[in-house]
């Protein structure tokens, strides 16, 4: 778990090229100690050194656009933090995240993130070290494919070895090379690792209003919680947490005439029209004919 966090933490700051990017001025003088990379070196130019644009970072424009996307993200109620308010308000860096909003990101949104901003064979890297860590972290866990995980994880930080500076790798990188194993000795990762525990931990924190006394303050407003919600379980007439509506619930869904084309989500772009081609007009009939109540009354 941490791990995951550890290796999303740098990976994410070398992109973004903020405080936690492993591209900095001692990486890009080891790139010169080392005599690899030359394009990379710092150049100098009346006095002052300047660092290249590496390819595995973003240009500022593809910055910004990276983060209008992890901004825009909106997730179930309860899933996740609110990624509008980690994203910083000129859209150059993401702060404040904890350890279960980079395993959102690690597994969910960075593939997708990456592939506009970034060249292909980069994308291509950071797309198959996210892949391993969602096989990682599955609900059910087959020993071969684990197997097969440890191999394929060697080539992953072989490609990724070929695009980040050495300085990227250190023991967290490498402690990545054990997962698959681990996870054969002590089976699901979902089973073991401490995310539902740190999340009721900050729950928790929130409690406290006298920092003299916090197990004091803790245990009152527990206590007081417990017995407004078994109170609002009585109530009729006003909102409680038990009839509110979630957070991102759809809204203005439109209703359609025959119950067979109902849809229960809205689009997520603009409509086309589409001509279809005879086989699929004949389907389609078929479909509408033997499962739309609405026409019985009119079959012969």
């Amino acid at each position: 778990m941490h791990v995951e966090k550890n290796v999303c933490e740098s990976l994410l700051g070398t992109l973004l090229m903020n405080e936690k990017s492993k591209d900095n001025y001692k990486a890009r003088q080891d790139l010169k100690n080392m005599g690899i990379r030359p394009h990379l070196w710092l150049t100098e130019k009346n006095n002052k050194f300047y660092q290249p644009h590496a390819p595995y970072s973003f240009k500022p424009s593809d910055r910004e656009r990276f983060c209008q996307f992890i901004r825009g993200v909106r997730l179930p109620d309860g899933y996740g933090s609110n990624f509008k308010n980690k994203v910083s308000s000129n859209n150059s860096n993401i702060t404040g995240l904890k350890s279960h909003d980079y395993h959102i990101l690690m597994q969910l949104l960075l593939p997708i993130g990456v592939r506009a901003g970034l060249p292909s064979d980069v994308s291509t890297a950071i797309t198959n070290l996210c892949t391993f860590f969602k096989k990682i972290c599955a609900r059910s866990l087959d020993v071969e494919d684990m197997r097969k995980a440890q191999k394929e994880v060697v080539n992953i930080l072989c490609n990724l070895e070929l695009i980040f500076p050495p300085a990227f790798f250190d023991i967290m990188i490498h402690l990545v090379v054990h997962l698959p194993e681990e996870a054969i000795l002590g089976g699901p990762v979902f089973m073991r690792w401490m995310y539902p525990f740190e999340r009721y931990m900050k729950k928790l924190k929130g409690y406290i209003g006298n920092k003299a006394r916090p197990e004091g303050s803790i245990a009152e407003r527990y206590v007081a919680d417990e017995a407004l919600t078994f109170c609002s379980m009585y109530l009729e007439g006003m909102e409680t947490k038990f009839n509110r509506p979630d957070r991102n619930a759809d809204a203005g869904i439109l209703k359609r005439q025959l119950h067979v084309f109902s849809s229960q989500c809205r689009p997520t772009s603009k409509k086309q029209v589409r001509i279809l081609c005879p086989e699929a007009k004949k389907s389609l009939e078929w479909l509408v004919l033997n499962n739309c109540d609405e026409i019985k009354d009119y079959k012969s």
